[in-house]
């Protein structure tokens, strides 16, 4: 067998191996973790409330007064927000996703 031959197999057995396995539980712990961030849980109570302006402007703010080893914590509540926003049928909802879209890449 040649050595290109045992590298196409690797590369097609390497993806299924490392999805198999173990679950993760610290991911998943990670992703249940409480939000600390000041102001976090005004914008997801604002969220749960259908208020997606005021979800959008706390994000917003949120932002910007973050620093550097808070933006991990960040990065998971906008996700967050977004993925609610993006499953949710309103069209206010789908406009506050475009918001932000829009706020982040500063149009």
């Amino acid at each position: 067998m040649s050595f290109t031959h045992r590298l196409r197999i690797l590369a097609c057995i390497l993806p299924v191996l490392m999805g198999v396995g173990c679950k993760d539980r610290s991911a998943e712990e990670y992703a249940n973790k409480p939000f600390t961030l000041p102001g976090a849980s005004k914008v997801l109570e604002s969220l749960s409330k259908g208020d997606y302006e005021n979800t959008v402007s706390g994000l917003m703010a949120l932002k910007g007064s973050l620093s550097e080893k808070d933006m991990a914590e960040y990065a998971r509540l906008r996700s967050k927000v977004v993925d609610n926003l993006m499953t949710n049928e309103n069209e206010s909802a789908r406009d506050a996703y475009r918001a932000i879209g829009m706020m982040e890449r500063g149009r």
